[in-house]
């Protein structure tokens, strides 16, 4: 089977229609899954070095492969006990170097970027009201003051913000960001109900700008791009210069792999902790209930405790996928700007690559 896709622009968006059509194939031919040898920090090795079968890693990189599987993929990269044992880019060999938006899992930076800041003492703590932090934007929507910073990185601030109209109205819109969030209907009462959205990162994003005195992603360069020697990267701001907490951070493949790493490090790089492990296992823990099939929710990150693992996930079935007990970090990169009849099973991927880790 073969596939033609056509790209159709909608305001702030894309849709990807498919077609099982007798067209010429969108990826390349598999050609292996050995890593190349660049000076960006990894250090390569290979499946058997690493106690890894190459049978069932075959069989997971020759499903990316595959003209009607993964139809969106861009790369899918294996690193276990800290090195690099397997890469491809089935669509082009370019996109190892590509940035690459990876729109939700942009929230699992957001993140861990909180926990930077709980160290550094920007925040208080993670009970403090968001009202104590910019209270000139609480003054026209009293009811939202009950919100703390731990509401917003559970998802449970009770704002009924609806992931695309309302995306696409903060990405857009002119005025103040944190001020958008708030200025919509208050549906429960804070700290109760998960609700995954884009609005309430925001809220955090702005929370750490202003005690930070600078955005969100100045402190992400300063505290964690620049030591993971992370050069090449772009995070939008909203217009009012509020670094999107949701979306919109643009890394390469292998960069993403490194926060992977950071996080199986338990935050530490290169002899240096640049992430309180605390705050990572607090992060990465089961802390409430989504309807999402065998997954809970961090602060931020999907946590799947029947492998056990957790990730961080972005539109377009994109994945950094972490398993402490195998020593594991997947990363699976895709065209994000789609409808999610697309996203294919990412889990299949995960189990044959679980599988080779003996």
């Amino acid at each position: 089977m073969r596939i033609r896709i056509w790209l159709l622009a909608i305001p702030g968006l894309f849709t990807v229609l498919v077609s099982c059509l007798n067209d010429q194939d969108i990826k390349l031919g598999f050609g292996g899954f050995a890593p190349a040898v660049l000076n960006d920090g990894w250090v390569v090795s290979t499946p058997q070095n690493e106690n890894m079968n190459s049978s069932f890693l075959e069989q997971a990189f020759q499903l990316v492969y595959r003209e009607d599987r993964f139809v969106l993929a861009t790369s899918l990269i294996v690193v276990r006990n800290g090195r690099l044992v397997a890469e491809a880019y089935p669509r082009d060999p370019a996109d190892i170097g590509r940035m690459q938006n990876i729109q939700s899992m942009t929230k699992s930076f957001t993140s861990i970027l909180t926990g930077i800041a709980l160290e550094k003492g920007l925040l208080d703590s993670l009970k403090e009201p968001l009202t104590d932090i910019y209270p000139e934007h609480f003054v026209d929507h009293p009811d939202k003051s009950d919100i703390t910073l731990e509401d917003a990185l559970m998802m449970r601030t009770g704002i009924d913000f609806n992931d695309g109209d309302d995306t696409h109205d903060l990405y857009h819109g002119s005025g103040s960001s944190v001020e958008y969030v708030l200025s919509l209907p208050k549906a429960y009462a804070a700290g109760v109900v998960f609700h995954y959205n884009d609005g309430a990162p925001q809220l955090v994003s702005a929370a750490i700008q202003r005690r930070y005195g600078a955005p969100l992603a100045s402190l992400a360069d300063a505290s964690l791009f620049a030591p993971l020697r992370i050069t090449e990267w772009k995070w939008e701001a909203a217009k009012d210069g509020v670094t999107f907490g949701a979306f919109s951070l643009y890394l390469k493949p292998r960069d993403a792999a490194k926060f992977g790493q950071l996080l199986l490090n338990n935050g530490a790089w290169e002899g240096h902790q640049l992430v309180d492990s605390v705050w990572i296992a607090r992060a990465s823990q089961p802390l409430v209930n989504s309807s999402s099939n065998g997954a809970s929710y961090g602060y931020y990150f999907w946590v799947y405790p029947a492998y056990p693992a957790y990730s961080a996930i972005g539109h377009g079935g994109q994945r950094v996928f972490v398993m402490p007990s195998k020593n594991l970090v997947i990363v699976y990169t895709a065209w994000p700007y789609t409808s999610g009849e697309l996203f294919d099973e990412f889990q299949e991927l995960a189990d044959l690559i679980v599988m080779s880790c003996n």
